[in-house]
Formats: C-alpha cells, sequence, structure tokens
C-alpha cells in the first residue's frame, strides 16, 4: 500500500509539476479541469480506475446548445486519428509531432466527432456539434507525455488520469427543443448530462430522444 501511494504522488508530480509547470496556461487549464469534474475527484491524483467520458447539454440561447465534455483524451484522439498504432506509439508519436501538423490532426479530430456527433430536429434537419475548443497544443502534448510514464508503472500502481474538458457548440437555424442526440463511437461509453435527466450513449444504444427545458 505505500510504494501504491509513493508511485501515485510520484506521478502527480511529474503531470502537474515538472511536465506542466513551465506553461502557464497549461497549468491553468489542468486547474480549470478540477473545477469542472464532480465533487471527489481530484486532478492532482492519477486515479486506479478509468473514467468514464461524460458531457453536460446545456442551452446558451433557443437555438444553441453547450456541450462541456469531459474526455479521456488521449484514448479519444488514438480511436479517431491513428488507431492502427500501438497506444504508446501513438502518444509518443503524437508528443513529438511538429507544431503544424498537430494543428492539422486536431482539425481532423474535430471534423471527424463533428461528422457524427449531431441532434436530428423533428423536421429531419441535422445541427452538427462543432466549434471544439481544445486544450492548448502544449497542455496536449504534456498530456500524451504524462499517460506514456503512466503506461511504464508496475502492475496495481495508479495509471489513469483524470479527463479533460472540451467544450463544443450545436446550433441550427430553428429552436433545439426536442431532438434525436447522436455522439460518435469514439466517446462510448459517454455519459449524457441533460438538466432533467443522465443517460447512456453506447455501442447498443447509440442515440437517444433529449428534450432541452
Amino acid at each position: 500500500m505505500a510504494l501504491k501511494r509513493i508511485s501515485t504522488w510520484v506521478v502527480c508530480d511529474l503531470v502537474l509539476g515538472t511536465v506542466l509547470r513551465p506553461h502557464v496556461q497549461a497549468v491553468a487549464f489542468f486547474a480549470a479541469a478540477i473545477a469542472f469534474l464532480p465533487t471527489g475527484s481530484v486532478c492532482a491524483q492519477a486515479q486506479t480506475v478509468a473514467h468514464y467520458n461524460a458531457v453536460e447539454l446545456k442551452r446558451e440561447s433557443a437555438t444553441t446548445v453547450q456541450f462541456a465534455f469531459a474526455l479521456n483524451l488521449p484514448q479519444v484522439l488514438h480511436v479517431l486519428l491513428a488507431p492502427q498504432l500501438a497506444y504508446p506509439a501513438f502518444l509518443q508519436t503524437y508528443a513529438d509531432m511538429p507544431d503544424p501538423v498537430f494543428e492539422k490532426e486536431v482539425t481532423k479530430a474535430g471534423a471527424l466527432l463533428s461528422a457524427k456527433a449531431f441532434f436530428t430536429l423533428p423536421n429531419g434537419a441535422k445541427a452538427p456539434v462543432k466549434q471544439w475548443q481544445w486544450p492548448p497544443q502544449q497542455a496536449m502534448r504534456d498530456l500524451f507525455k504524462a499517460s506514456l510514464l503512466l503506461l511504464s508503472l508496475p502492475p496495481g500502481a495508479a495509471s489513469h488520469l483524470d479527463p479533460v474538458p472540451v467544450l463544443a457548440k450545436a446550433q441550427a437555424k430553428t429552436g433545439i427543443s426536442r431532438a434525436q442526440l447522436q455522439l460518435p463511437p469514439a466517446l462510448y461509453p459517454v455519459i449524457v448530462s441533460l438538466p432533467n435527466e443522465k443517460f447512456w450513449l453506447t455501442d447498443q444504444i447509440p442515440m437517444a430522444l433529449v428534450e432541452l427545458p
């Protein structure tokens, strides 16, 4: 037990200290992640059990809905961008990728998500989820490096990081109140939270009818 505790805090120091300390924006971003996550979920500690992806839907206007995701970002991007690579190889490749190429890959990830994330309105029109707001590039690289480091821990040691906040929006020409919601398989299983209900989307249940107050 003592060894497990030491391993956890060593990793936490590396993730929030050695790796991120030079990058003020990254530190601020991860601080925001703590506030976003539920009580009892502490970003400063590596988790022994992986968190599921999650999203909270909030109405911004009659025609706009905000999606506040909490994602296991390295795993999601691995599935989206390079499933042919072994996970450690993906983490290393993207951590070391030149900035222009990395930026294109992140843009590509947003497009791939938008293609399968949308509301279908009662009139049949689709309102895709767009305007993805990702962490800063360096914060994402540091997250890949931290994830790679966690893979090197011995069995039984802490091996997961908390999910990372990612924002997006769905906009329609008409009001969004009652609609069918679909999210990409790369996010499954994902728990969806609305003001009046929560539910899962999975490979077996890939869409749901929602009502936004």
